[in-house]
């Protein structure tokens, strides 16, 4: 999915969208729209908290309806639930504040929380407020990373002898760390 593509032609629609399935993608790119002027701060971290709410709800219920048995018919899913569960029973309004953090866990945190029959009510209260942390931090970090990149660009741009030279060694630097991603996601998949 082209995000920026979706961000320019949709605004906040995309960031709801992006939202409930991915979050920190779009809403970098927004915060990037917000430094251009071309999206409003507020309303960006509104539409965020939308889609990550309405996308962490769905998970929550599916969780609740479904159980160990939507656990256990998917094994991937059945060894972060076992490292999850513990962190939830321990710590579950923490794990909900903190849950839209934890990368690799976002899906699972929720669907726990439904089995462990957390209630409706107060999952939602304290989700919304997981939901407006998550999107300000983000969208504060990423309009902070916007305006350092605008300075860094327009310092090496004055300078015509070099700039083709550094535009060529971010574009490298940024297909090789791709590069050993995807090796290292092959080698663990093959194992």
């Amino acid at each position: 999915m082209d995000w920026t593509h979706l961000l320019q032609h949709y605004g906040y629609f995309a960031v709801i969208i992006g939202s409930f399935f991915e979050g920190e993608t779009i809403l970098m790119l927004g915060a990037y729209a917000v430094h251009q002027h071309v999206l409003n701060f507020w309303l960006l971290i509104v539409s965020a908290m939308i889609g990550g709410f309405i996308g962490d709800q769905l998970y929550y219920q599916i969780g609740k309806r479904y159980g160990y048995d939507f656990i256990d018919q998917r094994p991937k899913l059945k060894q972060r639930f076992q490292k999850a569960s513990v962190l939830i029973e321990n710590y579950p309004t923490l794990s909900i504040l903190l849950m839209r953090f934890a990368w690799g866990l976002r899906t699972i945190l929720p669907m726990i929380i439904g089995i462990k029959q957390y209630p409706v009510l107060r999952y939602m209260v304290i989700n919304l407020l997981a939901c407006f942390i998550w999107a300000f931090v983000v969208v504060s970090v990423g309009l902070q990373v916007s305006h350092w990149l605008h300075q860094f660009w327009q310092g090496f741009l004055h300078d015509d002898d070099y700039s083709a030279w550094i535009i060529l060694a971010v574009i490298f630097c940024i297909l090789l760390t791709r590069g050993v991603f995807m090796l290292i996601s092959y080698v663990k998949s093959r194992r």
